[in-house]
């Protein structure tokens, strides 16, 4: 009858010494992702922070072929659940379309042009972060509007 406790024993400190390495080897759940990752090749993707960084909004574009769509931020919320209304510090642009950046929370009544990404240019960046040529953009945008050839 003393083996059964042993077995026990043996097996409470075995799932101890796992789930202490299990928490120092894992990082932080906070922790960054990549600057820019994990945007669709598809997609223009607008983030919370300079540089690509923070939580992220995916907008898909409306099809090629001369479509138009405008965005109103204010009824769009990051992947953290908070409003992207006048929250946008970066964007990258991974459709085919061109986007004006708006700074007017009606669209198109009275827009304020803030940025424009030509149409064909994968991959492209723009970044509002304190200390770039653009940082009185930060925090600016409320819609854009994409046009896809």
């Amino acid at each position: 009858m003393t083996l059964k406790p042993f077995k026990l024993t043996v097996a409470a400190f075995t799932s101890a010494v796992a789930g202490a390495a299990l928490l120092f080897s894992a990082g932080p759940a906070s922790a960054d992702n990549p600057p820019y990752s994990d945007c669709p090749a598809w997609a223009l993707c607008l983030y919370q922070n300079g540089g690509g960084t923070g939580s992220k909004v995916v907008v898909t574009p409306p099809p090629a072929g001369g479509n138009t769509k405008i965005v109103r931020l204010i009824n769009t919320h990051f992947l953290n659940g908070e409003l992207a209304d006048n929250q946008v510090s970066s964007w990258l642009n991974n459709s085919q379309c061109s986007v004006q950046f708006w700074d007017d929370p009606s669209g198109e009544l009275h827009p304020s042009d803030l940025d424009y990404a030509p149409s064909w240019q994968w991959g492209l960046k723009g970044d509002y972060a304190f200390g770039t040529s653009k940082a009185y953009n930060n925090d600016r945008i409320s819609s854009f509007r994409f046009y896809c050839p």
